[in-house]
């Protein structure tokens, strides 16, 4: 069994600069995005600092026998899933360093949604409301929690998924990696069987196309690295107002 992969990052219709990161990492069995926020560039800094965070910590944690866990280990977790949430916490402090050091950078924050694959099992975490799916069987289901106002609203009954998804509010975050001192990562612990695709999309993408679009072109005899193409043009072509990245994940 292998894992095939393709990602893309665009800055979309309307804004210059792009603030998305994608990290892919196969010998690391590392697949991450990162949607920066704060004006200046600070969003694509922030997005950087979190995709080298993560990068380092899962490099370096390869024997978690020999390595320190500084926010504690959780049991009911697997050693991967449990290296992915340190990951992302050590991120998350990093940016939030940064910012109380430097005031120009003191807006600044990304979302993160990372999966960590090893062999057929995959840990997934996130923060903030950039988000991985799967698709199995021809449906294509959320897999991680949003991190926002509307879609705690939603959560709690008190708003339709339509009306989460034409709310005005619906962009607004509770959290994300840099905008407080201490996270809470959403982690999900996946076992993959033969034929799963994995997406992982910034809301540039997921906020634009319908989830039937987003299934129907995945599962499309076009091969991976066009699948991923085509959902690129697809939110180009419906006016993409934010930046769009997606990396798809086939376990073969």
């Amino acid at each position: 069994m292998a894992i095939e992969s393709r990602g893309l990052t665009d800055p979309g219709c309307v804004r210059g600069e792009n603030q998305d990161r994608i990290l892919i990492e196969p010998a690391l069995g590392l697949y991450a995005l990162f949607d920066g926020m704060g004006g200046h560039q600070n969003g694509g800094l922030a997005a950087e600092l979190a995709s080298a965070a993560l990068r380092y910590f899962l490099d370096a944690s390869g024997d978690p026998l020999d390595v320190s866990w500084p926010f504690g280990y959780n049991f009911a977790l697997s050693a991967d899933a449990n290296r992915l949430v340190t990951a992302i916490r050590l991120a998350n402090r990093q940016i939030w360093q940064r910012s109380s050091q430097e005031l120009e950078c003191a807006d600044m924050g990304t979302t993160v949604a990372a999966v960590l694959v090893n062999g057929a099992q995959a840990a997934i975490g996130n923060v903030g409301d950039s988000r991985v799916y799967r698709l199995r069987g021809g449906e294509l289901v959320q897999i991680t929690e949003d991190d926002t106002m509307v879609g705690s609203m939603a959560d709690r009954g008190l708003l339709t998924a339509e009306e989460a998804r034409q709310h005005p509010m619906r962009n607004v975050l509770t959290q994300a990696a840099g905008s407080q001192e201490s996270i809470d990562v959403h982690v999900h612990e996946e076992a993959l069987v033969a034929g799963d695709v994995l997406l992982l999309s910034s809301d540039g993408l997921h906020g634009v196309l319908d989830r039937e679009v987003m299934a129907a072109t995945l599962l499309s005899d076009e091969g991976l690295d066009r699948c991923v193409e085509r959902l690129i043009d697809l939110t180009r072509t419906a006016g993409a107002p934010d930046n769009v990245s997606a990396i798809a994940l086939k376990y073969r």
